[in-house]
């Protein structure tokens, strides 16, 4: 099978033949199980394939087979050293056995015996009690050995896509919001790119599949810095997605702190401060429960936002569990810098806390399946000298590369530019050089609190404020003035409908 940006869809429909005979709740686990195996395993052997060609070419051949063994080999680069009976080829040649399905469930008890710490209780083991016999675990056997990864797998982030596209369906399928669960890779990479995560302790309350985790790994890896210099914290709501994420670090031969639980009424992690949070929460989440919320919940300073929008839930959540010198880099609706009422005066509080030092606006498309444009958010417990009392705007919706009809991303030229902006900003450069029209500003939050305490970059780098900068509020106003002017004087209602919906912005 080809390595394009189809095959997950050729992966689905093949594999969708099959769920008429399970639950998707059974079915999804099936699936992503065997993905993980044959994915360690492809990784394992094309490591086994450098050692034979690079590190036993003066080996006596009677050593070879120790040294393709010796696990240490492979857990130096990060490699999951696959024990025998759990490796691909083994399972696809026994593909035709009645017991697949146990061979199936002993290679992942397999791998729990190798790595307790990672996989213990992770993957399933249910191949010999779902609904499918051993002809249809063959044809998925088969069906997931035509997946070709390629040589940069591992920085393709192609299991990563896969994970995404299949949990995008699933939760599809259960009638349930996609894309919650994967943060695309090149705001990862932005938001540890301008944190600079070297060391130390990083924690995502809502980290889903891990995305941000891998991202810093990568970071340390590529500057030569060892994965164990960063402890991980995560927690994740659903129990599902919670699994992904210890897969997908497993993968990775690296360990974390991953907890199953509710961020918003049980914090796994209460007395943690770290020195990088990251994370990508629900947007506009409504009936969040705050009717369940402590009256003397140390979290909600700036005040308790209200229960129809839990975005300062946790931005809120994010700033109680920074270190005194933490920083905080994470993805939010456009709502939150705009937002009035209850959600305006928390924003207050905590642009006049000197929390905020910078917001960037994200192209729309960003998402593998939500198109919204989105806000990215950097906060600091206590800024350094020069950049008290300021905050970097960054407007970066015009910055981006289409791969896909449905997705944008930004580019290594893309991130180098921003990252710049923010290295300047930090290391006290004039204004003058980090101002750019159109692009960048530093703001004063005296400049800030003229503007309402609206967030919007748009209106700081000289952008005519479209209507996603827009506040909430003056949207509505301006659509209630414009309709008033429409239906005066009307008599054609159909005309009057048209042009309402025009002056939304909408077709009929």
């Amino acid at each position: 099978m080809e390595n394009d940006l189809n095959f997950e869809e050729k992966l689905w429909k093949a594999a969708d033949k099959l769920r008429k005979k399970i639950e998707v709740h059974e079915y999804k686990y099936v699936i992503l199980g065997l993905i993980f195996l044959r994915y360690v395993s492809f990784a394992f052997e094309e490591k086994r394939k450098e050692i034979n060609e690079n590190e036993t070419k003066k080996i006596p051949e009677e050593y070879k087979f120790s040294v393709r063994e010796d696990r240490e080999f492979y857990q130096a680069d990060g490699v999951l050293y696959i024990p025998e009976t759990a490796r691909w080829d083994y399972i696809k040649n026994n593909a035709t056995q009645k017991n697949i399905g146990e061979i199936i469930d002993n290679a992942i008890e397999a791998l729990e015996i190798e790595y307790p710490k990672q996989l213990n209780d992770v993957i399933p083991k249910i191949f010999s009690k779902v609904n499918l016999d051993n002809y249809d675990l063959a044809y998925l056997i088969n069906l997931f050995s035509e997946i070709k990864f390629g040589d940069s797998h591992l920085e393709k982030d192609i299991f990563g896509r896969i994970y995404e596209y299949f949990l995008g369906k699933f939760t599809e399928q259960e009638g349930k919001k996609g894309g919650e669960f994967y943060t695309p890779r090149s705001l990862t990479r932005l938001i540890v790119e301008i944190l600079d995560v070297k060391e130390g302790r990083i924690f995502d309350p809502t980290c889903g599949s891990g995305g941000f985790f891998i991202s810093a790994i990568e970071k340390l890896q590529k500057e030569g810095i060892t994965k164990e210099n960063i402890s991980i914290y995560g927690q994740e709501s659903k129990e599902f997605v919670w699994k992904v994420c210890k897969m997908n670090l497993a993968i990775r031969g690296a360990e974390g702190d991953i907890r199953w639980g509710d961020s918003y009424h049980d914090d796994k992690f209460f007395d943690l401060r770290a020195d990088y949070v990251v994370s990508n929460p629900p947007f506009n989440d409504s009936e969040w429960g705050r009717d369940r919320i402590k009256t003397n919940d140390p979290r909600f300073k700036y005040g308790l936002p209200p229960e129809n929008n839990a975005n300062y839930v946790w931005i809120q959540h994010y700033i109680y569990h920074l270190a005194p010198s933490g920083k905080a880099g994470f993805v939010m609706a456009n709502g939150a810098l705009s937002g009035g009422n209850q959600e305006g005066e928390i924003r207050k509080r905590i642009v006049e806390g000197d929390l905020v030092y910078g917001i960037i606006a994200t192209p729309p498309k960003m998402f593998y399946t939500v198109s919204l444009p989105a806000s990215l958010w950097f906060l600091r417990k206590s800024k350094p000298e020069q950049m008290k009392g300021k905050i970097l705007f960054i407007y970066a919706k015009n910055m981006y590369k289409p791969i896909s009809r449905k997705q944008n991303v930004f580019t290594e030229e893309h991130l180098k530019k921003i990252v710049e902006k923010f290295r300047m900003f930090e290391s006290g450069e004039s204004e003058e050089k980090i101002n750019e029209i159109g692009f960048s500003k530093v703001a004063s939050i005296d400049e800030v609190a003229q503007n309402g305490y609206v967030l919007t970059p748009g209106r700081y780098v000289g952008i005519k404020v479209d209507e996603d900068d827009e506040p909430f509020e003056e949207k509505m106003k301006r659509y209630s003035e414009e309709l008033s002017q429409l239906l005066e004087g009307e008599k054609d209602l159909t005309e009057k409908v048209k042009e309402v919906f025009k002056t939304l912005g909408m077709k009929i």
